[in-house]
């Protein structure tokens, strides 16, 4: 399952170049990679690297001859977002209980198979008449009906209305042949065998026609649609209680990092706990995905890319955090690779979130029955800073997944919003920046309070956030401007 190193290596950490080893300072890393591209057929290309990059961080971009001109590099969220969807679709459908499939995805569209109501009912308890009979009715002269039928919900009309008649209903009960008023006790004068009514009452008061709700034939929903408290009750009154729906994507969550302390585990110095973990998949379930946690791998090429092609053999998607920065040993981007996932960005120009590789591992090439779902299984490396993390996540991770969930396509990319900001942001960046921060949407103009810190390991800000606002690069802000902004879910 693992692909061979060799070919199509670009821009990543020399310690995670397979079969280079790490050289004495005196000698030259760029002598030693060009006497390995003489030997493979690669190509050096020079770096065009950024005020304030390291040039010992990134080393020598190599662009082989793996497919690699179509990578986008240090590019906008969006076109990184855009690009994964591109090659992913829902994992499959599949009949659910409708008692279970609350907040699933509506995987066919439903048509009514029958008028809702599917007959003339009372909306009131009270009686139901012809309005004729009452046209002339007063309080000086009122008009007294005689009662000849009981009706209550559920049950039928035992006889049909006729000249000088009424029938006493209850709430939901069907409105008998002949008559085409009903009205409320209160507004009437009655004993157990007569009803007396003092003002006219027009044809059709207080009658719901049947399909007045829903017509037979019509279209109920389309799929792509959360199935919420109205969708649910309107399956049901169709008789619908097993729609199909999509399957929820299992996502498996990986952690990198010889530094992570998982739960039980004795804290020492240089270690930290795992929260990314928690972070993801809580983030996942809520999304109305599945999560599975695959495991915490040290910074090691072969050990990732084990722990990668693992998942690839039970999981819809793949999100791994840490290894992919510039350090010697963020080795994650070449991981990825040597399980056989296609990388189609690396990097974003976004803060916080600028380190990440973004990829899909497509077996439908080699197997024509297709893989899982209907596209390829999208492999997400992001950041192992927390809050950069979570970000990437909210940015580019959920709008693929919620496609894969079978979100409508208009649904699966957060509608943007203005919002104005209640505080200042006056730290210039290269690349644009996401405020977390949270927007009081009961207001009559949308306000946003931004998280008092913004650093990409602070995760904790991100708890009460409930968006993003887009800060351009090379711009500040100041309290009361309005800026656009998107929230993280559905809120």
């Amino acid at each position: 399952m693992f692909s061979a190193p060799g070919d199509g290596y670009s821009r990543f950490p020399q310690a995670c170049f397979a079969g280079i080893k790490k050289t004495d300072k005196e000698t030259d890393k760029e002598d030693e990679l060009r006497k390995r591209m003489k030997k493979t057929g690669d190509s050096l290309i020079e770096e065009d690297r950024k005020p304030g990059y390291n040039p010992d961080d990134w080393g020598v971009c190599i662009k082989g001859n793996g497919g690699k001109e179509g990578m986008l590099e240090r590019c906008d969220f969006r076109q990184a977002r855009d690009l994964m969807m591109e090659h992913v679709g829902p994992v499959g459908m599949q009949k659910a209980p409708l008692s279970a499939c609350a907040g699933r995805i509506l995987a066919r569209a439903v048509t009514a198979q029958e008028d809702v109501p599917p007959f003339d009912r009372s909306p009131y308890d009270g009686y139901a008449f012809r309005a004729k009979d009452v046209e002339a009715a007063s309080l000086q002269d009122p008009v007294t009906l005689r009662i000849v039928d009981y009706i209550a919900a559920g049950d039928v009309p035992h006889t049909g209305i006729t000249a000088g008649t009424a029938a006493h209903l209850m709430t939901g009960a069907p409105v008998p042949e002949g008559a085409d008023a009903v009205l409320p006790f209160e507004k009437t004068r009655f004993t157990d065998e007569e009803v007396t009514i003092s003002s006219p009452v027009k044809p059709g008061s207080n009658v719901v026609r049947a399909g007045e709700d829903i017509r037979k034939g019509m279209t109920l929903c389309g799929a792509g649609v959360r199935i919420d408290a109205g969708l649910a009750g309107t399956l049901a009154g169709q008789g619908i209680f097993e729609p199909y729906v999509y399957k929820k994507p299992l996502v498996g969550v990986i952690s990198t990092g010889s530094e992570i302390l998982e739960e039980g585990e004795t804290p020492a110095p240089g270690r930290i706990y795992n929260s990314n973990r928690y972070a993801l998949q809580t983030a996942c379930e809520l999304a109305g995905c599945r999560s599975i946690y695959i495991g915490t791998v040290i910074d090691e090429t072969d050990t990732i890319a084990q722990a990668i092609a693992s998942a690839l053999k039970t999981c819809d998607a793949v999100i791994l955090s840490g290894g992919v920065s510039v350090g010697d040993f963020d080795c994650t981007p070449a991981a990825m690779e040597k399980a056989g996932v296609e990388i189609l960005a690396h990097g974003l120009a976004l803060k916080p979130g600028m380190a990440g590789a973004y990829g899909i591992f497509d077996d439908r090439k080699s197997d024509p029955s297709g893989g899982q779902g209907d596209g390829a299984i999208p492999v997400f490396g992001l950041s192992g800073n927390p809050a950069a993390c979570m970000t990437a996540f909210y940015a580019v991770v959920l709008p693929v997944l919620r496609k894969m969930m079978g979100f409508a396509p208009e649904d699966c990319i957060p509608a943007k919003l203005r919002v104005r900001l209640s505080g200042d942001y006056s730290r210039k960046n290269q690349s644009a920046r996401l405020l977390r921060g949270k927007v009081d949407l009961t207001a009559v103009v949308q306000e946003m309070q931004p998280a008092a810190g913004q650093g990409n390991q602070m995760l904790s800000t991100l708890a009460g956030s409930n968006a993003f606002a887009e800060i351009p690069a090379g711009t500040t802000v100041q309290a009361g401007e309005t800026v656009d902004a998107f929230l993280m879910g559905d809120i």
